[in-house]
């Protein structure tokens, strides 16, 4: 399932926006855009209001012929007294940047906002540091929960509100009922022991090699341990550049790479874990259960992929370029035993892999 289709379009986060920016602009007495003494435009771009306390994100700009100033301060306001303000963080401001999302929590606020390379969420106090995480281009909040896309392809990730903690991942079907009905469960924090995650879920798949089943756990439902990115107070250190690619195509390549007797007999296992019924009884927060229901959606496009002999039309793999690999070989302690030992017989052919992941 392509999740990016589920979000809304960024028509509809701008038209949220545009009311909550005009009822900023006459709380605070100001036009939405105006020319100031400093001979800078500014123009409010974001803004929320809870009771006394207001918010917004004003650009100042000046174009002085070839060369033009701006920057994006996030203000915060409570009654008369500016309490807060922050130069908002992004690679560079000239190549703008969008809010989408902007609410008072308490005695902070949290926004998010698309920058030239990154869609970030950022919670910021009174006082204190900000803190920044990267989420999914395609993104919507239910209530205390921000849905966004993962890079493990087909998986909504989710975010806890206001703290921006990483929660329990969703399948795409289950997050879009969600989506429709408005509504969704904080799901359980990340981080806390994955190992045993890793044989739960094993053990709620059907009966294959073991190896096979770590493969499948590792590859495909890692992000249900792993809260990559972490919160960080600053761009620079929030956005590590040489994070290793998803590896949630690698039992598509170890079938490729298999002799034609081995890759009829993977094929029977994706097949069966693909055959997987969800557990009736199991409620929308059991890590497991999701884990199990992903793998097995997952299973069922790896087999027709198999047998195609190419990825999804329009889909592309980059785990196996050069810099992407050499960061992926400290990751061992993230993933089950049974898939790094795969990862290690193919990564020899890492170049020739590569090949069978372009789709055609």
């Amino acid at each position: 399932m392509d999740v990016r289709e589920l979000f809304p379009e960024r028509d509809e986060i701008d038209e949220v926006q545009a009311a909550a920016i005009a009822a900023v602009a006459a709380r605070l007495g100001m036009e939405r855009e105006w020319l100031a003494e400093d001979d800078y435009i500014h123009e409010i771009v974001g803004g929320a209001i809870d009771g006394e306390r207001v918010a917004w994100v004003e650009r100042r700009t000046k174009d002085d012929g070839g060369w033009v100033d701006v920057d994006y301060s996030l203000r915060m306001r409570v009654g008369e007294v500016l309490v807060r303000e922050w130069v908002v963080d992004t690679y560079n401001p000239y190549f703008g940047c969008d809010v989408g999302y902007l609410r008072w929590w308490g005695e902070a606020v949290v926004i998010v906002y698309r920058e030239k390379h990154r869609t970030i969420a950022c919670r910021l106090g009174l006082e204190g540091a900000p803190q920044l995480r990267a989420i999914g281009d395609g993104w919507t909040a239910l209530g205390d929960v921000l849905l966004h896309e993962s890079a493990a392809r087909g998986l909504v990730e989710r975010l806890q509100l206001p703290e921006l903690r990483a929660a329990t991942p969703m399948p795409g079907e289950l997050a879009n009922e969600r989506m429709s009905v408005g509504a969704c469960s904080r799901g359980h924090v990340l981080g806390e022991s994955p190992a045993a995650l890793q044989r739960q879920i094993a053990a709620g798949l059907p009966e294959v090699a073991a190896p096979i089943a770590e493969l499948l756990v590792g590859a495909l439902a890692y992000r249900f341990w792993d809260p990559f990115p972490p919160l960080a107070a600053t761009y620079e250190e929030a956005f590590d550049d040489h994070r290793w690619n998803t590896p949630c195509w690698l039992p598509y390549y170890l079938v490729c790479a298999s002799p034609e007797a081995e890759r009829q007999v993977l094929l029977a296992q994706l097949d069966a874990v693909a055959a997987r019924p969800p557990e009736a009884f199991a409620a929308e927060d059991n890590a497991a259960e999701l884990a199990c229901r992903h793998i097995a959606g997952r299973c069922a496009e790896l087999a027709a992929a198999c047998r195609a002999g190419r990825l999804p039309k329009g889909e592309s793999c980059y785990f196996w370029v050069d810099w992407a690999q050499e960061a992926f070989a400290g990751a061992e302690a993230l993933f089950p035993a049974g898939m790094w030992k795969v990862w290690q017989t193919l990564r020899p052919r890492a170049h020739a892999l590569q090949a069978f992941g372009e789709s055609r």
